[in-house]
């Protein structure tokens, strides 16, 4: 009986233990059993070293889902292309599939990643701070600079353009630069240096540099000894011009410019009063013009006639004149003048 009792533990045992390692690899794999996240693709035309499955998924350093798959292209799409992995370099390309959880994009259906794509969104490998682990990271770049890249096969899960990394971009920089290095004659320059340092060695030494030279330290000394003949004047002048503007300044300050000051600001006051009552005297002196006008116009209408009786009044005056001054006996005895008769006017 006890023989049986510790079998039946030891089998309950082992029992448990296959239970408990059966549960531990469903907790394991619990986020792949469960996983219902949105299933996408991009391509890479550089190496993936270091990015595994499994790899975290960043936007902006926020972790939005997993690396699921990582295979080529000429393995995933090997009927969609007529090339050969020789010569179409697409089939060269490395496929990376990675889930993303829908708890944390704000889109999650193909249209609104296209929209995003169009607008720049992107997805490039980075590495983690020292420890060089490699993620995947999604974030939106210039389109411009870099343009979708559309593959020659119709992707199976929605697809998301990739860049080159920055140490990509950087080895490919160097790339260049060690071509066009390639490319200078580094010879032939050198020959060119030499060539023109003898020049100038030369042109120095003697010939139209070596005038310049001269001529260059000729001009130099005439230069100093005008400066040394003018510097005295120059001083003086400086001198009178300080006193000036010393006796300017006491000018300036002093109690005579304040008084100037002081009256302007007078003037000033009584000029922006006279000039504010100036409507008020042109309304007044309008007001007069046509009283004027008026009283001119009544005139012209009763001073007319007795201009005109005056008129006739002094004709009449000029007559008797002329009378008393060829006739002066007949106003003073009232006697004809001798040879006729009166004239007619000094009847009147």
């Amino acid at each position: 009986m006890e023989q049986k009792a510790l079998f039946f533990r030891v089998g309950v045992a082992i029992l448990g233990g296959f239970a408990g390692l059966l549960a531990l690899l469903v907790w394991i794999g619990s986020d792949t059993f469960r996983r219902g996240g949105i299933l996408m693709e991009t391509y890479f035309g550089e190496t993936v070293q270091g990015l595994e499955v499994g790899a975290q998924v960043k936007f902006r350093g926020v972790t939005v889902g997993s690396v699921r798959q990582i295979s080529v292209a000429a393995a995933e799409y090997p009927q969609s292309v007529r090339e050969t992995l020789a010569t179409d370099p697409a089939l060269r390309l490395v496929v990376v599939r990675f889930e993303l959880s829908r708890e944390r994009v704000a889109e999650t259906d193909a249209r609104g990643f296209r929209q995003m794509v169009d607008a720049g969104l992107r997805v490039r490998m980075a590495s983690q701070g020292i420890t060089g682990i490699v993620y995947l990271e999604v974030d939106f770049v210039d389109a411009a600079r870099f343009p979708e890249f559309l593959p020659p096969w119709e992707p199976r899960t929605p697809y998301i353009p990739s860049v080159p990394s920055t140490l990509t971009q950087i080895q490919t920089a160097a790339e260049r630069l060690i071509a066009r290095l390639d490319e200078v004659d580094f010879g032939g320059l050198v020959l060119h240096l030499d060539a023109l340092a003898r020049a100038l060695t030369e042109t120095v030494a003697s010939g139209e540099g070596y005038r310049l030279l001269v001529e260059a330290g000729d001009a130099v000394a005439a230069l100093r000894t005008t400066t040394e003949r003018v510097a005295p004047a120059i001083e003086t002048t400086m001198r009178e011009a300080s006193a000036a503007a010393t006796a300017l300044r006491a000018l300036m300050e002093g109690r005579e410019m304040r008084a100037i000051v002081s009256n302007t600001a007078a003037a000033t006051a009584e000029l922006r009063t006279a000039l504010a009552r100036l409507p008020a005297m042109t309304a007044s002196i309008e007001q007069a013009a046509q009283r004027i006008d008026a009283l001119v116009a009544n005139a012209d209408r009763d001073v007319g006639p007795a201009l005109h009786d005056l008129r006739v009044t002094a004709d009449n005056l000029r007559e008797i004149t002329e009378q008393m001054r060829r006739y002066p006996s007949q106003f003073l005895f009232g006697q004809p003048p001798p040879g006729g008769p009166a004239p007619a006017g000094a009847a009147r």
